[in-house]
């Protein structure tokens, strides 16, 4: 019998990022085989595609409805120390005995159908929620795109749009009308669809789709956010048409995601008015996520924003706290927009950069612009040895921040796991 090691070795052997977009002929063949697929209740799934800000709506809607009363699935992605993080039931990541198990169970659908990491992940999520738990609800987060996501195999009455922009362009498209369209094929025939604020170039878009496919579109509902700026740290206080509540997730993003889960869990006919509390117990990791680091007297995040959109919002927060010096630790993925991204990172005030590599398709410290490499304090492959360096020097009215990866926050958080 393999050993979990052995099996997310060998998941992650087969094919994780496609070079070009794939089909979900697939996956779709590999759930028709299963004797569960047929039984799934679309109006207990919920599909999530969107640029940024995809896994933290699903995790405000996870926490919401868990407030209700109901039991939640949850399978998101990438996942940042175990692969198990993927698939959680109210907010409870699968056991690795439970992970070995599914994957038992699927390995022949897998082989045969030559299922992607991605694909056979997403099968035994379903298996797990739809085939051994008696879920209320399951949310899937898509993992790329939309149209030919594996998630999109799934049949949901209910279709999330979060924020729009310029991401994995060599595979969606180089503008945002054709992303949009992309991110648009989750809808499905009948859909209830909730969306963030779409940008005007892609409204006709939205027209077309709503009428070829007979859904019902609502933007999310209006939110404004307050700012407690009282000490380093600020507080966050977002006003709602059902009312107040502290969100534990910082910023305008957060209060936008938290604007497009609370408007879903009104459509889903539940009052957002008795589940506001549930926005101060939101668990999403890496993303600005506050840790601690041996010796460092800073106050220390993790902030896995992976493209310029992510940077930007990043930047607005930082805007919100109160800091002498700001420590910035970033390593960016060689297919993303780095000047673009490092650009916006240095108009921050009194910055110090630090860089560094991310593991998973990563660029190396050396190959990053020279113009960059100038302005760096610092430069290791080893994000830990910056850190250590960094710990020796910040005073507690400093702020340090590890940025531009999810595969970085994910490898900072198994050093300090370890």
């Amino acid at each position: 019998m393999k050993t979990f090691e052995q099996i997310v070795s060998h998941l992650e052997s087969l094919s994780i990022m496609p070079k070009e977009m794939p089909g979900i002929e697939k996956i779709k063949n590999a759930l028709a085989r299963t004797a569960w697929f047929s039984k799934i209740d679309p109006k207990k799934v919920i599909v999530v595609a969107g640029t940024n800000g995809k896994g933290s709506t699903c995790a405000i809607l996870e926490a919401l409805l868990v407030s209700a009363d109901k039991k939640v699935g949850f399978y998101s992605s990438p996942h940042l120390i175990d692969t198990t993080e993927r698939i959680r039931v109210n907010k409870n990541q699968i056991s690795k005995n439970e992970f070995v198990k599914l994957y038992q169970d699927n390995e022949t659908l897998i082989t045969k159908f030559e299922l992607t990491h991605f694909e056979a992940l997403t099968l035994m999520a379903a298996d797990y929620f739809f085939n051994r738990q008696n879920l209320d609800y399951a949310l899937f987060e898509v993992g790329l795109g939309g149209t030919f996501d594996a998630t999109n195999a799934i049949p949901h009455a209910t279709s999330v749009v979060t924020a729009l922009g310029l991401d994995h362009t060599n595979i969606l498209g180089n503008t945002i009308q054709e992303i949009a369209k992309n991110k648009f094929g989750i809808i499905q025939k009948s859909n209830l669809v909730i969306h963030h604020q779409l940008p005007t170039e892609v409204l006709d878009l939205k027209k077309q789709i709503e009428k070829e496919t007979n859904s019902k579109w609502f933007q999310a509902e209006t939110v404004k956010l307050e700012i407690q700026k009282s000490s380093l740290e600020p507080v966050y206080i977002l006003e709602t048409k059902w009312g107040n509540a502290t969100i534990n997730l910082p910023g305008d993003r957060a209060a936008q995601n938290a604007a497009t889960a609370l408007t879903v869990l009104a459509h889903l006919g539940f009052n957002p008015k008795e589940h506001l509390h549930a926005l101060n117990e939101v668990r999403w990791n890496g993303r600005m996520q506050k840790v601690t680091w041996p010796n460092m007297q800073a106050a220390f995040y993790l902030s896995g924003d992976h493209n310029v959109q992510g940077v930007q919002s990043l930047l607005k927060i930082l805007n919100d706290f109160t800091y002498e010096n700001l420590h910035l630790v970033v390593g960016i993925g060689k297919d993303k927009d780095l000047s673009a991204m490092l650009n916006h990172f240095l108009q921050l005030p009194n910055i110090s950069l630090y860089l560094t590599e991310t593991p998973f398709k990563g660029l190396p410290v050396d190959e990053y612009p020279e113009r960059f490499q100038a302005k760096a304090i610092l430069k290791d492959k080893d994000p830990t040895k910056i850190l250590d360096a960094i710990a020796k020097k910040t005073k507690p009215t400093d702020l340090v921040i590890v940025t531009g990866s999810l595969y970085l926050v994910g490898e900072v958080l198994k050093v300090l796991k370890n």
